[in-house]
């Protein structure tokens, strides 16, 4: 039987939406990223990934997800004119609704890019740290903010993913007409917790179920604070000398003081099997002086490790009760509150480590988080539509 008209459901196509990020190896904002696109937005969403470098550690991930991911090759951080020249040709092999930038530099590469097409796509932006520490920002970067400032009121809607940081955007100047905070969202399937996690993450590691852990994963950055970390856990090994650190990520040991002794500690370098590894911590440890919304915390929360960490974008209200906060800079006062989370009971400890979890999967989940930025494209994707018509 043929449907009446009026009767037929009309369906809108999904937005088309290009992620234009400077690149893809592993760090928090990759990883966001590639954990919204393979954990659901694609379907609600179309989308597709232009990175300003190379594929680095997640370009083939998403590729095998079937999200088209292309890569211009820039080898510096300021783009040059034959970089905007592949950036165009990239962006009109494809029409599009949107494009979203990420982080600074593919921010602006977004506003650019917009100006180089046709069809007049709106524009989004995500920021993903804060303002701590303004010392540790570089002479480049420090321009693309003051760029951002100038440009912002240009963007169709700004993310970004803390509070902290939205709040330190507009005291520098950035538009706070059509902005918004969604944080990282995490797949509690992936990051597991438990006994059995625990024992086998041990016996991959050759860590014995008795020995006190404190875990750290992270990159080698001046901005992660590395030193603070090392000298508070050579302060709490005086104390607590059966304690030992297990460090992941890279160049991390190229940022220990040679004053500060390595004993305890064990450099890992960076692994891929990091969800496999966090189950093996008792308390989860963050140094660092600036951050947006650190992945880290999430995950190892996730995994049901209370976590000690400095007070820095977001950290203390994604712990909330379930951790310890510091200030950032002071290894005595870390030292302090790794000795506390030890000296904690096992029970009230693992206590601490499921009330993390839950706090996770109830602020947190990422289908959650991939609902609001479906939501978001799908309201910039018919604003788009009715400014065109």
């Amino acid at each position: 039987m043929m449907k009446h008209p009026s009767l037929t459901v009309r369906t809108s196509p999904p937005p088309v939406v290009t992620h234009v990020i400077t690149g893809l190896n592993i760090g928090g904002a990759e990883r966001a990223l590639s954990a919204l696109l393979t954990g659901g937005l694609q379907g609600p969403v179309s989308n597709r990934v232009i990175s300003l470098m190379d594929e680095g550690h997640y370009g083939p991930l998403l590729r095998e997800a079937g999200i088209e991911v292309s890569c211009l090759g820039m080898k510096r951080r300021l783009p040059s004119p034959a970089i905007l020249l592949q950036l165009r040709r990239a962006l009109r092999a494809m029409p599009q609704d949107i494009i979203q930038g990420w982080m600074y530099h593919g921010n602006l590469a977004a506003s650019v890019g917009a100006k180089l097409v046709s069809g007049q796509p709106a524009i989004a932006w995500n920021i993903r740290t804060s303002m701590d520490d303004p010392s540790l920002i570089s002479k480049s970067t420090h321009l693309f903010i003051g760029l951002g400032a100038k440009m912002s009121d240009g963007v169709d809607s700004i993310v970004y993913n803390s509070a902290r940081s939205r709040r330190q955007h507009h005291e520098i100047g950035y538009s706070a007409t059509s902005d918004l905070v969604i944080p990282n969202g995490f797949d509690l399937d992936l990051w597991r917790h438990g006994a059995e996690a625990r024992a086998q993450a041990r016996a991959a590691l050759g860590i014995s179920d008795s020995t006190l852990v404190a875990g750290f994963v992270g990159r080698g950055a001046q901005v992660k604070d590395i030193p603070t970390l090392l000298h508070a856990f050579s302060q709490l090994r005086a104390r607590l000398p059966e304690a030992v650190l297990v460090c992941i990520g890279r160049d991390v040991e190229k940022q220990r003081p040679s004053n500060v002794s390595a004993d305890g500690v064990f450099f890992l370098g960076q692994r891929a099997d990091v969800a496999d590894l966090i189950p093996a911590f008792d308390v989860f440890c963050l140094s660092s002086r600036v951050e947006g919304f650190p992945n880290v915390l999430g995950e190892a929360m996730a995994c049901g490790i209370p976590c000690v960490t400095t007070d820095v974008g977001d950290a203390a209200d994604i712990v909330g009760d379930t951790g310890w906060i510091v200030r950032p800079g002071t290894p005595s006062d870390f030292a302090d509150a790794l000795e506390l989370a030890f000296r904690t009971p096992a029970e009230a400890r693992l206590r601490r480590g499921l009330a993390a979890r839950g706090r996770i999967q109830t602020h947190y989940g990422l289908e959650n988080i991939v609902t609001r930025y479906a939501e978001l494209y799908r309201r910039m994707g018919k604003a788009c539509q009715c400014a065109e018509s």
